[in-house]
């Protein structure tokens, strides 16, 4: 009889100890290794996000301010013609006068070239 006194509390304790473990440890260790993976994935994105922010930011300054039409006549001269507009501020618009310009002008070759100077 005294054995079960002393044998009692000892079985109540691994009968909690092993509840515990069953209800909290183990879903505790399955959030841990949830909350490292989030982790890990949340550090990663930031990381690709930072790297790719700070490249556009690189590639837009070398980016040119205008673009100019070169017109090149018949002798590879470059040349003006009065009247024609040369310096755009995006490139599309520059290659649209430049394709108009070849339409127009059809013995000179015109070409959209970048320019690192900023229109006023």
């Amino acid at each position: 009889m005294f054995d079960d006194w002393i044998s009692a509390p000892a079985v109540a304790l691994a009968v909690a100890y092993s509840w515990l473990s069953h209800n909290l440890g183990a879903p505790f260790a399955a959030f841990a290794k949830d909350f490292q993976f989030a982790a890990i994935l949340t550090v990663t994105l930031i990381f690709i996000l930072v790297s790719l922010f700070i490249m556009l930011r690189q590639a837009k300054r070398k980016l040119p301010k205008s673009y100019v039409v070169e017109i090149i006549d018949v002798y590879g001269a470059t040349v003006s013609i009065d009247g024609v507009r040369q310096v755009f501020r995006t490139y599309d618009a520059a290659e649209s006068y430049a394709r108009m310009y070849r339409q127009n002008f059809s013995h000179y070759r015109f070409k959209v070239v970048g320019s690192q100077k900023a229109i006023p």
